[in-house]
């Protein structure tokens, strides 16, 4: 496996509420990367619980044998429990309550790309061409999906930032699974800080032209934090095969 990962403050920012957690396995590769939110470094808070929670609920569950679709749903399962955990820990402690965080994991198993996804921070297939594999949770990709506004006014909305989906935030929480054929394109992860700066036709241009993956995360944050960097910027990426 090859794996690029990068995290940074950003420009604007006092904290960095950005978490990943990378699991470098030769049968259940994955990622995570994990968007907090909240006052008083809550959402540091937030995003640090859920890789934590997930990577642990997925060494438990995770055994060789098991099925693309078993697999799915142990991935969906440690979700489930993240979200729950992280909820009643805000809602004992009064200085983080309200906290949450997006979360996006991608594994490659059984030549299938396996994503789980809560939020607004995207996992991407990066090929020839560049698919998102992600819905955004937000309140800009509903009008987007009823035709409302264009996904180019998406971009400028004065909401683009507003998710209708977080882990930890309510008691319970939809995870959308999806499971996908995978033909050895590079699988990448980011927030929102990436995307709100770098388009999607540039990250392409950046996985097709820097290697490694290490430099091609790195060289997508800087294009981020020239563009003003105003939030975080996390981008994970990694595929199949020696560098």
């Amino acid at each position: 496996m090859r794996f690029g990962a990068i995290t940074d403050i950003g420009m604007r920012r006092k904290i960095n509420e950005d978490n990943y957690i990378i699991h470098e396995d030769d049968t259940f590769p994955y990622a995570i990367v994990a968007d907090g939110m909240g006052g008083h470094q809550a959402g540091e808070v937030a995003s640090m619980m859920v890789v934590d929670i997930i990577e642990s609920r997925l060494a438990d569950g995770l055994k060789p044998g098991l099925d693309y679709v078993e697999a799915g749903e142990i991935v969906r399962q440690a979700f489930i429990s993240a979200n729950s955990i992280i909820f009643n820990y805000a809602k004992d402690h009064y200085k983080i309550m309200g906290m949450g965080t997006t979360t996006t994991l991608a594994m490659l198993y059984g030549g299938r790309i396996i994503t789980a996804h809560v939020g607004d921070s995207r996992a991407y297939a990066v090929g020839d061409e560049i698919k998102q594999i992600t819905r955004d949770h937000s309140y800009v990709q509903e009008l987007v999906s009823r035709g409302e506004i264009s996904p180019e006014m998406a971009k400028h909305h004065p909401r683009k930032n507003y998710i209708t989906r977080a882990m930890g935030a309510e008691d319970t929480v939809k995870v959308d699974i999806s499971i996908k054929p995978y033909n050895g394109e590079t699988i990448l992860l980011c927030s929102d800080g990436l995307t709100n700066y770098v388009d999607d036709d540039e990250i392409l241009a950046h996985i097709k032209k820097y290697e490694p993956l290490q430099s091609a995360c790195e060289k997508l944050m800087q294009l981020a934090n020239e563009r003003g960097g105003g939030d975080n910027i996390t981008v994970v990426a990694f595929k199949e095969g020696n560098e």
